[in-house]
């Protein structure tokens, strides 16, 4: 059962902004037009200057550049949009994590870097994935947002737990703590008024079932994997999870050579936002 603290502290969460809400919604809507979701982001200039500037980046230009906003929208989908937007929203929780010995850049970059996984593992997968799969994988550790303001265990209790019992890091935390990160994560998007979908990835994406969980899980565990495998979020986890690597990319349909190769064009692109927080600073 999540403590007290840690439903309270969501309870009063600071809200979606009001493009993401919109754009939240209409992941629903299966019939919304490019009109009206542009409608949505135009008149927001931050997100709108931003959408540009990712519609152009390396991660999701096409041939041509563009500079309409109506064209962005064309270009990236709703669901790529609502990662953007996500994406910029998160930098405002930006926070250090010493419950999980990650910085305040370490744990955004992690979720950036498993969102740009999911699209640099498009190509070498089988399956087509839906759109929401990135915005998933970059929500898939918000639980982590609100354990670091409201449990105050030390990170070498955790790890001493998990050397003691031999146990993953995520067990550890529901044993000393009463829950984990991937609970807490699922509530935060429930209360953010997310899909059912993405709210049962997020609670999910440390549980191994024998099988796989469907191709989304496979995806959302296996970004989670490659961006610490190319060195974005390791902390104090590090690679102590559960976790099913090569029944997940077999069922994927991906190869060895797939994988390496979407981890290349991740850490390409992770490098870019890295530049970008670097900049900003």
């Amino acid at each position: 059962m999540i403590p007290n603290q840690i439903l309270n502290g969501i309870q009063h969460l600071d809200p979606l902004p009001v493009t993401a809400r919109k754009l939240a919604t209409m992941l629903r809507d299966e019939n919304a037009s490019v009109q009206e979701i542009a409608n949505v982001v135009q008149y927001d200039a931050a997100v709108t200057a931003n959408i540009l500037r990712m519609a152009n980046s390396a991660a999701y230009a096409g041939r041509y550049p563009i500079e309409r906003i109506r064209d962005a929208v064309v270009r990236l989908g709703t669901e790529n949009l609502l990662t953007i937007v996500l994406g910029e929203y998160l930098k405002i929780f930006k926070v250090a994590a010493p419950l999980y010995d990650l910085t305040e850049d370490e744990l955004y970059l992690h979720s950036a870097a498993s969102a740009l996984m999911i699209r640099a593992m498009v190509p070498e997968i089988r399956y087509k994935l839906p759109g929401f799969a990135s915005i998933a994988a970059l929500l898939h550790d918000i639980g982590k947002l609100i354990m670091v303001r409201y449990m105050k265990a030390d990170v070498s209790a955790l790890r001493a737990l998990c050397t003691e019992k031999k146990i993953p890091f995520v067990q550890a935390e529901r044993e000393l703590l009463g829950c984990d990160h991937a609970e807490v994560g699922a509530v935060m998007a429930r209360q953010w008024g997310f899909p059912q979908e993405i709210i049962s990835t997020i609670e999910m994406h440390h549980q191994v079932v024998p099988g796989g969980n469907g191709p989304i899980l496979d995806a959302v565990m296996l970004a989670n994997y490659a961006a610490k495998s190319i060195g974005i979020g390791l902390g104090a986890e590090g690679f102590n999870l559960p976790m099913d690597y090569a029944g997940s990319r077999e069922r994927l349909g991906m190869s060895i050579e797939g994988f390496e190769r979407a981890c290349a064009q991740a850490a390409v692109w992770v490098a870019e936002q890295r530049k970008d927080i670097e900049s900003a600073a």
